[in-house]
């Protein structure tokens, strides 16, 4: 494994780490939590485009750890969108 794949592969267990903790927290709506751990995951993501790695994820470790992360963002997604909507209609509500 060269150089590149080694960084690669530790931020890219940082940002499943990382999604796995903003999934949790969204879960329970502590949505300060989530939007800290969302400012670190775009961190981790800055930190990933600027080592410009083209072949981590395409190892078996990596596909397997992008496969874990596919399927939270879409639970956070759904549940962010939720939030979003119930907010909304609480702040329609109050107006």
């Amino acid at each position: 494994m060269e150089n590149s794949d080694a960084k690669a592969e530790v931020l890219w267990k940082k940002f499943y780490m990382v999604t796995t903790e903003m999934y949790r927290f969204i879960k329970k709506n502590d949505t300060d939590m989530f939007l800290s751990l969302l400012d670190q995951r775009l961190e981790l993501q800055k930190q990933l485009e600027q080592l410009n790695n083209k072949t981590y994820h395409k190892t078996e470790a990596g596909k397997a750890l992008i496969r874990q992360i596919n399927p939270l963002n879409v639970r956070i997604r759904a549940l962010a969108q939720s939030w979003l909507i119930s907010h909304r209609n609480l702040n329609n509500k109050v107006h």
